[in-house]
């Protein structure tokens, strides 16, 4: 690499390890941040151009190793939240679930070690075959959050192209929950939430691909998650 020339790149420095990681030149990748600035969604959606036939005859590519897939599970208790969400309702103040959960998940991201995972990690929500991105769930005021996702579930509007980090789904109450849940396209981790019917307790699996997000920081975001929705409280200052 040209290290002139990387050196005037406008790169997060997330994405920076992700490409060195990958061996990935930056002089290869478009920056879709601000002034082009080359965000962590870029290295992670790149996809090489396929060379010549006549050079790929005279040398073959080099193999590309496949993404290591992981899955991490913990259970989250769900009493202390139902008891904040049923006194804010009594006061006029209605919030669902999955305003929760979104807030929790940016939240999350601020929580574990690498702060610039935070300011470019964008997340859909899941409704059915499509998705709805949220580019700053943890400044968001709630408010503002529900009045947004509200908004989303009424129209038909799809984010499944657009650049995100995560996706998360909120699947219905139930006693049986998945053990392993596939990536979606373009994202290197999705949450799956599965309240019990009793409403006691929510199952979340983690399914991560460990070439973006080892399994120390997958498993601190994961429990960074976890505290976060059973201390609810601080999720509203």
């Amino acid at each position: 690499m040209n290290v002139a020339v990387a050196s005037r790149l406008a790169v997060s420095p997330y994405a920076r390890r992700l490409a060195r990681e990958r061996n990935l030149p930056l002089e290869a990748l478009r920056g879709s941040g601000p002034g082009g600035r080359i965000l962590a969604a870029d290295v992670l959606e790149f996809v090489p151009l396929e060379a010549p036939a006549a050079l790929a005859d005279a040398a073959p590519a080099p193999m590309v190793a496949a993404s290591s897939i992981a899955a991490f599970a913990t259970s989250i208790a769900m009493g202390a939240l139902h008891e904040l969400l049923a006194a804010l309702e009594s006061s006029g103040k209605v919030f669902d679930i999955d305003d929760i959960l979104l807030r929790a998940v940016g939240s999350a991201f601020i929580e574990i070690s690498d702060g610039a995972k935070a300011g470019e990690a964008p997340v859909t929500l899941e409704l059915g075959k499509r998705q709805v991105v949220f580019a700053a769930t943890s400044g968001m005021p709630l408010t503002s959050l529900r009045a947004t996702r509200l908004a989303a579930q009424s129209d038909t509007r799809d984010d499944s192209q657009k650049p995100a980090t995560l996706s998360a789904r909120l699947l219905p109450p139930s006693d049986i929950r998945p053990m392993m849940m596939p990536l979606l396209p373009g994202r290197a981790m999705r949450l799956t939430v599965s309240v019990d019917s009793a409403g006691d307790h929510a199952e979340c699996l983690l399914t991560a691909d460990t070439a973006a997000f080892d399994e120390a920081t997958s498993t601190a975001w994961l429990a960074a998650l976890k505290s976060a929705v059973e201390h609810p409280l601080r999720l509203f200052v």
